[in-house]
């Protein structure tokens, strides 16, 4: 009988330790594959910069003189036009080449636009794209693609620069970082008071019985509802109720509405598990002292119940960011650098959805931004953790 407990009990202890290692691996494998491939694009420029590039045609006048090369390394130079150029990577990791010294004396410090005759500044780590020149013989074209040595190649033989695509360094995730925070704050501001109102009532005030035991289920229900089911939802009722605030189609604050009733009941189920676990003569001894009820509830239960209520907008805030399914059908997938509250725009979530879909899917700029994402959610736990930390040494004083 003691032999088959003990294997009993050794197959019970392999069986769990064994799925433990693999969650274990399986997480690892993860975070080591996101940080991989994501640390090489990942820079403060990804953070800051727009996603839109602006392009801007210009025209340079022509040179009659040789310039003496820098000797710059990685780079090569235009003896005529005396400007290196060098290849590199964009913001978001394609090709692209890059001007990394430009001669005092060069013709393309009086550079101007092609369309308004307009004077333009041609600063360093300026993009350039698709060259056309004049030569001896005929007209020639380049582009980045080709690279910067034949690039300057073409440069020193042109007679006449006919114009140059330039570009601002694009693929940047500046709006979808914003728009992440936006959608957060006004989520919680609309989901914390009725997620934490619905608990107080259904824990203090909703006497026990089928009509409290059938709300409680239906909360456990829609917690198991897949999101892309509210993403549908909030496209039929969301978006024609702020479409009466002035937006027209997909927008950030029917993305918040719908994002709200998603969340509730996470917020109402942890607030009751932090109401349930107050003890009760809490509530007694203030009651006997003559307070009332909602002075208890607002004052005593509350304050008490603080540390879990942070659990609850701690996961909250997890699942807003990670949230996809339920965005694209209320806030559309364009990424945008001008953000409204009153038009669409995407979430870091969306913003690797978008880049990743298609025939040439970006992973490399996914994970840089997967990186991001964890990097905050770590910093918020953290936050919460210490606060909730702190709040329950000063009630425990």
């Amino acid at each position: 009988m003691d032999n088959k407990r003990k294997t009993a009990d050794f197959f019970r202890y392999f069986s769990t330790s064994l799925s433990a290692l693999l969650c274990l691996i399986s997480l690892v494998g993860i975070v080591v594959y996101i940080f991989v491939n994501g640390s090489l694009n990942l820079s403060w420029k990804l953070i800051t910069n727009d996603y839109e590039e602006e392009l801007v045609t210009i025209k340079v006048p022509s040179s009659s003189s040789l310039f003496e090369d820098p000797q710059i390394e990685d780079t090569y130079f235009s003896l005529k036009y005396g400007i290196a150029l060098a290849d590199g990577k964009t913001t978001d990791g394609s090709s692209c080449i890059y001007i990394k010294y430009i001669d005092s004396n060069s013709p393309f410090n009086k550079a101007t636009i092609k369309s308004s005759g307009e004077e333009i500044d041609i600063s360093l780590q300026t993009r350039v794209d698709v060259l056309m020149v004049m030569t001896e013989s005929d007209i020639k074209s380049v582009s980045s693609s080709d690279g910067a040595y034949e690039y300057t190649k073409v440069l020193d033989e042109a007679i006449s620069i006919m114009s140059i695509q330039c570009k601002t360094n694009g693929g940047g995730i500046r709006g979808s970082l914003v728009t992440t925070l936006i959608l957060i704050l006004l989520t919680l501001v609309i989901a914390l008071p009725l997620g934490i109102g619905a608990a107080i009532y259904l824990v203090l005030y909703a006497k026990d019985g089928k009509v409290k035991t059938i709300i409680s289920q239906m909360i456990d229900m829609i917690s198991g509802i897949p999101s892309i089911i509210f993403g549908f939802c909030g496209a039929v009722i969301f978006i024609p109720f702020v479409s009466l605030f002035g937006a027209s189609g997909y927008s950030i604050l029917a993305g918040a509405f719908t994002m709200a009733i998603v969340l509730l009941p996470t917020i109402i189920k942890t607030t009751q598990e932090a109401l349930l676990v107050v003890p009760k003569h809490y509530m007694m001894g203030s009651l006997s002292l003559g307070a009332s009820k909602t002075q208890t509830v607002f004052k005593v239960i509350l304050p008490n119940a603080l540390p879990g209520i942070l659990t609850a907008i701690l996961l909250s805030v997890g699942r807003i960011i990670g949230e996809s399914a339920a965005l694209i059908f209320v806030m559309g997938t364009a990424i945008k650098d001008n953000i409204s509250l009153l038009d669409g725009a995407t979430t870091l979530s969306v913003h690797i959805w978008s880049i990743t879909r298609g025939e040439a899917p970006n992973y490399d700029t996914a994970c840089a931004i997967s990186i991001i994402i964890l990097i905050v959610v770590f910093l918020i736990s953290t936050a919460v953790k210490v606060i909730s930390s702190r709040l329950k040494k000063k009630m425990g004083a």
